[in-house]
């Protein structure tokens, strides 16, 4: 292990700890710090850019790239961690022969390839409309630059082994030079649950009111539950959007029985997770999907699509169930079968938090050491051959 490292942080998220890819950089920067190293974080502010979404996405890298260099005006650093494309002018530049020294690590928080993909999915499902101008730019500009920031870094992040599996086969880097560091847990929710705990919540949905949510079958499958006389309740947490938005996607019965929490502290998240019976995650599309190894450490059964770290984590019938994408026959049949079966749950939900009980954000930042110790020390090799 390295001696204290100065770290910078490149994240184009908004400064705010409660979203998913911006809790990241929150959490790393404080588990990093608590492990003696300096780290430092650009957020979408710093970066700036006001202007159209389509010419930002195109110049967002090289926004970075200027964002970093004002850092580095300030103090050198030992790596630059950047998120998504938002390394790729640095990195380029490091190619010329600036910033010797320093590693860049590229870090996935997610596929936009894969995203993309869902888009069009989404697209041709009539959920949402992609014009033929979108398709094009969005790969030429934003896609590719992710692809080729991937190429000039030293060493790529990525959050599962099918994510890992992509980069290969997309040729970005080496496999020996691609490593899975999934995401942790708070120590908020590593606690113990206290002795007798109360549910009887109902179904629990977290995230963004999004369509790589899945909300459309989400409110399909309520929808048929209620029709069919299953009386139970719904709650959406933390939808980013108001309330009325929400509850105007169900039917005037469905309505009634949903309940609508806004983006809250995770010490409120915890609270619903230990009062719901099931989190239901129907999405069509996950970077991650932290909500699953957080609802699985309060011992809250899970029902879930087959992405993001679902895919690894939950095994049908031993962690959870896993239903199939855009189904809202099979989201409806598994909350059924999960409801009239107290003891399913309950072994569902025991084995769930003994598989993420060594997850930590810690961990996490121990593991991100070590690929930054091997990103400096391939420079160090390289730059030693060259010499």
């Amino acid at each position: 292990m390295s001696s204290t490292l100065r770290i910078l942080l490149v994240a184009d998220y908004p400064d705010d700890p409660t979203l998913g890819s911006s809790k990241v950089a929150h959490k790393l920067r404080e588990e990093l710090g608590a492990l003696g190293h300096r780290c430092d974080v650009v957020f979408t502010e710093e970066i700036g850019g006001r202007m159209g979404r389509n010419v930002r996405q195109g110049l967002a890298p090289a926004l970075a790239a200027r964002a970093i260099a004002r850092r580095f005006a300030g103090g050198s650093y030992d790596v630059v961690e950047a998120a998504s494309a938002e390394g790729l002018w640095f990195g380029a530049a490091k190619k010329l022969g600036w910033y010797r020294g320093t590693a860049l690590v590229c870090r996935s928080n997610g596929l936009e390839h894969l995203n993309y993909a869902r888009m069009v999915a989404d697209h041709e499902a009539s959920l949402t409309r992609k014009p033929w101008t979108r398709r094009i730019w969005y790969p030429l500009s934003r896609l590719s630059q992710v692809s080729a920031a991937a190429r000039v870094s030293d060493r790529l992040i990525v959050l599962t082994e099918s994510d890992r599996g992509f980069a290969v086969s997309q040729g970005w880097l080496p496999p020996d030079r691609i490593d899975v560091v999934p995401h942790g847990l708070s120590e908020i929710f590593r606690r113990e649950l206290p002795a007798a705990e109360r549910r009887g919540g109902g179904l629990l949905f977290c995230g963004t009111w999004d369509h790589a949510k899945g909300i459309a079958y989400l409110v399909r499958a309520f929808e048929r539950l209620i029709d069919r006389g299953h009386e139970m309740r719904l709650t959406i947490l933390g939808p980013g959007v108001p309330a009325p938005v929400v509850r105007g996607a169900f039917s005037e019965r469905a309505r009634m029985l949903v309940t609508v929490i806004a983006r809250v502290p995770e010490a409120r998240v915890l609270e619903e997770y230990r009062r719901h019976d099931i989190l239901v995650m129907p999405s069509t599309y996950e970077g991650f999907g932290l909500v699953v190894i957080e609802a699985l450490s309060q011992h809250l059964p899970v029902i879930a699509t087959p992405v993001g770290c679902a895919a690894e984590l939950i095994r049908t019938g031993e962690t959870g169930l896993l239903v199939s994408p855009r189904d809202a026959d099979a989201i409806a049949a598994a909350i059924v079968q999960l409801m009239a079966a107290p003891e399913l749950r309950r072994r569902l939900a025991d084995n769930g938090a003994r598989l993420v009980s060594g997850m930590s954000w810690r961990e996490t930042a121990r593991k991100t050491l070590d690929v930054y110790d091997r990103a400096l020390a391939s420079g160090r090799r390289h730059g030693a051959a060259v010499a």
